[in-house]
């Protein structure tokens, strides 16, 4: 079954595309990078996907239902790009999570022992329990990125949405939030979409990937959609001979 399913997707904004025709779809349970050069369009496709921006034309069907009419029942996770905040602001990691969770109990006392419960499973999840009391303002790249991923897993998501997730993050932080990602995948079940600008990446944690640049480049498994053709035509010789190399020594 496909999680996902975009056809003909535009958004335009003062007479010019942002992105024009995108059509592609995502099987259940699998983990899709986008990718791209900057300006390609990728933010822009994930939010109006998300209905956080509106588009010209097109459908997005998520398992089977318009979007507008399945999030009613379907939850969806989306880790942004960037947190702005103030970080001398005085807020720890379970006072953030707590904001998150829904009002969902009937009793006050009930509620906050549950929401205190869940808080505690989530940062487990993500292997960041010892955060718990820590200020946001202190924390790393990585560590934040953990919390924003369990933030996004609140409300039990089938289909999780990161944006660069990594962005900001050194290497071993890198390694530890997409091997994450993957484990969440396998023992969740979520359905994965992600933009990366690390081709590595791709190739070592994505099932497929659709490239993009405004328009629809190509889409498949990344050892066969990324042809050196098309690594050079997105990014450039010197990017295609480098990526090559190092897939190639994995």
């Amino acid at each position: 079954m496909n999680a996902l399913s975009v056809e003909n997707l535009c958004v335009k904004v003062d007479n010019r595309h942002l992105i024009e025709n995108i059509t592609f779809s995502v099987e259940e349970g699998s983990i899709i990078a986008i990718i791209g050069p900057n300006g390609a369009g990728k933010t822009t496709l994930i939010k109006a996907i998300l209905g956080l921006i509106p588009y010209e034309c097109g459908s997005v069907m998520l398992f089977g239902h318009p979007f507008k009419h399945a999030n009613s029942h379907i939850a969806v996770g989306y880790v942004p790009q960037r947190l702005e905040y103030d970080r001398t602001f005085p807020l720890t990691v379970s006072e953030l999570l707590g904001f998150t969770v829904p009002p969902i109990y009937s009793f006050p006392f009930l509620e906050r022992k549950k929401e205190k419960n869940l808080i505690k499973d989530l940062l487990e999840i993500v292997g960041a329990k010892e955060l718990s009391n820590r200020n946001i303002g202190s924390l790393s790249g990585g560590e934040l990125q953990r919390i924003m991923i369990a933030k996004a897993l609140v409300n039990n998501p089938k289909i999780l949405f990161l944006d660069e997730p990594a962005s900001g993050v050194d290497i071993e932080g890198q390694e530890r939030f997409y091997d994450l990602v993957k484990r969440l995948r396998k023992e969740k079940g979520l359905t994965v979409i992600l933009i990366s600008h690390d081709l590595n990446v791709v190739y070592r944690f994505a099932d497929n990937v659709i490239c993009m640049n405004r328009k629809l480049i190509c889409s498949g498994k990344p050892e066969e959609a990324l042809t050196d053709d098309v690594i050079k035509s997105v990014y450039g010789e010197m990017m295609g001979a480098y990526i090559h190399s190092c897939h190639e020594h994995d």
